[in-house]
């Protein structure tokens, strides 16, 4: 989806013509985003894309291929195994430095035109990237989550954590998830970033830290079994659930990730707003944010891996960058010289406050969690927020099982 929104670049000059061959793209859908697949297949959704890329490679044909991510390691070691692995990979940036660590990824050649294109990319997005062998990718965007709602029945959405819960208790029912990618706004906005950044970031805390974290860590617990006792708090399961009841007109409000937009607005028209994650007493919320980047396969041949850099670098040109946050209103560019113009759409500028605030609450630690310990902490991260939101434990016996799995490691 976010490919097919690329407009093609003016005034782009042809290249020399190579032989003709077959440029082979991967795209790994997130985990629970599963469910946008649809947004990412049939030829119709590839087509402006391939337009603007035949304007300098007339004689390629760029076939893409839509794999979710927890199936993506084991496609791409069959496919491995016999030669055959795609030219390009567009995945999270955790993901492109494990299959580069795993053979199945290619690090990024340090020739002139890559270097040239680095430097334009916002420093942030290269550190998640970087590895002692190099880059294992190129960022190319960002899809943050913000909040979405029914404009016809809310003109104006919650700012605080306090105004969401008067929302719900006024009569307009609001949608949590009891995922933890998806709950990640509210640590911020009730002040337990800090205290939980050493269960996702492996990295043991301070003893001193213990207490002040136990505190931040039940307070923001609390405010989730608070939420949840509302009788129009309708507790998902994911992002999938919560669509669905907004689309329908059953929810008011719900967050929502940023590619999601584009099917809310097919279902909901004008009814859909957009708007930045509520504030709360701990400060600003803490929007997760995935980074998309360009990985090299590990099979290519000399041209196909030529191919491959033209088309990351292509997508990273700052006129295309622009327009694919002017024509998607869902992603946000990593040139940095490719600014969101906020000042022609709410929507845009919601989208990058959102960003702005992932910035502000993130710092270098957060933006490299592995995907292997992301998988093995965020189930039991989500079986303690649902057992207290669900009122089978209580907030401090939920902070002490997140504070003893921070001992253990």
């Amino acid at each position: 989806m976010a490919l097919a929104l690329l407009l093609p670049l003016a005034g782009c000059q042809s290249l020399p013509l190579l032989r003709r061959q077959t440029l082979h793209v991967t795209l790994a859908l997130s985990p629970g985003m599963e469910w946008l697949s649809a947004d990412f297949r049939g030829g119709r959704s590839w087509a402006p894309l391939l337009k603007a890329f035949a304007r300098v490679h007339p004689e390629v044909h760029v076939q893409f291929a839509v794999v979710p991510e927890a199936n993506l390691a084991d496609e791409l070691a069959r496919s491995h195994r016999q030669g055959l692995g795609p030219d390009l990979l567009l995945v999270r940036g955790s993901m492109a430095k494990e299959l580069l660590a795993q053979g199945l990824a290619s690090v990024m050649p340090r020739s002139a035109e890559v270097e040239a294109t680095v430097t334009t990319i916002e420093s942030r997005a290269l550190h998640v990237v970087r590895t002692p062998r190099g880059l294992a990718g190129l960022p190319v965007f960002s899809e943050p989550s913000l909040a979405c709602y029914d404009n016809q029945l809310e003109a104006e959405p919650p700012a605080s954590t306090e105004a969401l819960l008067a929302l719900a208790a006024g009569g307009r029912p609001i949608g949590l998830s009891v995922d933890p990618v998806g709950l990640w706004w509210s640590v911020g906005a009730l002040g337990a970033r800090q205290a939980l950044l050493p269960l996702l970031t492996g990295k043991r805390p301070v003893a001193a830290e213990r207490e002040p974290d136990r505190a931040a860590i039940v307070a923001w617990l609390s405010w989730l079994r608070q939420a949840a006792q509302q009788s129009r708090v309708d507790l998902a399961a994911g992002p999938e659930e919560l669509a669905q009841g907004l689309e329908s007109g059953r929810l008011t409000w719900i967050p929502c990730f940023s590619l999601a937009i584009p099917r809310l607005e097919r279902a909901m028209g004008s009814r859909l707003g957009v708007a930045p994650l509520p504030s709360g007493p701990g400060g600003l919320p803490s929007p997760y944010s995935t980074l998309r980047v360009w990985a090299l396969g590990a099979d290519s041949s000399a041209h196909q891996r030529r191919l491959a850099i033209d088309l990351a670098r292509f997508t990273l040109d700052p006129g295309v960058q622009r327009g694919l946050a002017l024509e998607s209103h869902v992603l946000v560019p990593v040139n940095r010289f490719a600014a969101i113009p906020v000042a022609s759409s709410g929507r845009l500028a919601a989208l990058a406050e959102a960003q702005r605030q992932y910035q502000q609450t993130s710092v270098s630690g957060d933006l490299s969690l592995a995907t292997t310990r992301m998988a093995r902490i965020l189930p039991i991260l989500e079986s303690v927020v649902s057992q207290v939101m669900e009122g089978v434990i209580s907030p401090r016996q939920g902070a002490e099982v997140l504070l003893k799995l921070e001992a253990k490691r």
